[in-house]
């Protein structure tokens, strides 16, 4: 009898300890498995992305190079997603911008959820009308903010440039005006980022098919708002977007927040760029009140 309860006491013991051991393996186990469960919703993600959103976004998120379902070169209409602007932060400065109150994972999955009004960006949620279930949304969110590990290490997000808040400090160089180059300006508007997908072509009226159109900017730019010439409205309007919401968009009264990319701040990197581009916009002669821009330097 005396031999059976010291085997019982044994076993149990071992028992116990087997219990213990296999305890404090849980949370590493746990830890790998909800690490291969993401990959597995990253690689079913990237898979959704490639086949529905790349031709708006770029293959490689950065809405520089898309093509069609031909492999024709278009240009992207999307937004850079793969983007410190958007991802990097909580808030980002996309959210800041935004006044946008949650996390950065609720943004993306309800932008892809519900679309934006105002924009080109679809409604993907079966829920709504959509092609795509909750489960797919969720994965294509992770994907998306699986860019996160490439950009936002070690606090390395991209800084805007520097740039001056009014126009004369833009286009001046030591008294001297700095010409622009209307035909660089061209393709930075058609090609480089994608203006003519929302704006049109400011040669033709009407052929804008999101935001307002720029043909008349040189005339109407400078009546928007008190004290502005058209070149101070433009380059506010380029690096902040919300500063003032255009009245009227072809589908009806824009979007507010404003559907326009608001990191061109950090996109576009050299002054003459900027000055090309309003060059092309604008006509040779940038003139301007000298007011102080709605913008404040990142």
């Amino acid at each position: 009898m005396q031999v059976k309860i010291i085997i019982g006491t044994v076993a149990f013991m071992m028992t116990m300890m087997l219990f213990g051991y296999a305890a404090l393996r849980e949370p590493a186990r746990l830890e790998r498995f909800a690490a291969a469960d993401l990959a597995r919703n990253v690689e079913k993600g990237a898979e959704i992305y490639f086949n529905n959103c790349s031709t708006c976004h770029g293959n490689d998120g950065d809405a520089l190079e898309c093509v069609n379902a031909a492999g024709e070169p278009i240009a992207c209409v999307g937004l850079p997603l793969k983007d410190s602007y958007l991802l990097c932060g909580e808030p980002s400065n996309r959210l800041v911008d935004l006044d946008y109150k949650f996390t950065v994972r609720d943004y993306v999955y309800g932008t892809v959820y519900a679309g934006r009004v105002g924009t080109q960006m679809p409604t993907w949620s079966a829920e709504l009308g959509g092609p795509l279930q909750g489960y797919e949304i969720e994965n294509v969110t992770q994907f998306v903010l699986n860019w996160q590990n490439d950009l936002c290490d070690d606090d390395d997000v991209t800084p805007a440039y520097a740039w001056p808040i009014t126009v004369t400090a833009l286009i001046e160089t030591e008294g001297v005006t700095v010409p622009g180059d209307a035909a660089n300006g061209q393709t930075l508007y058609q090609a480089t980022y994608a203006c003519t997908s929302c704006h049109g072509d400011p040669a033709v009226a009407g052929s804008n098919n999101v935001g307002p159109w720029l043909g008349d900017m040189a005339e109407r730019g400078g009546t928007i708002v008190d004290g502005y010439a058209a070149a101070d409205y433009t380059y506010e309007s380029i690096l902040n977007p919300n500063a003032h919401i255009a009245a009227e968009c072809p589908a009806g009264p824009c979007a507010t927040p404003s559907g326009m990319p608001g990191n061109f701040s950090v996109r576009i990197r050299d002054p003459q760029a900027m000055i090309d581009l309003l060059t092309y916009i604008l006509g040779d002669t940038l003139e301007t009140s000298g007011v102080e821009i709605n913008y404040v330097p990142r």
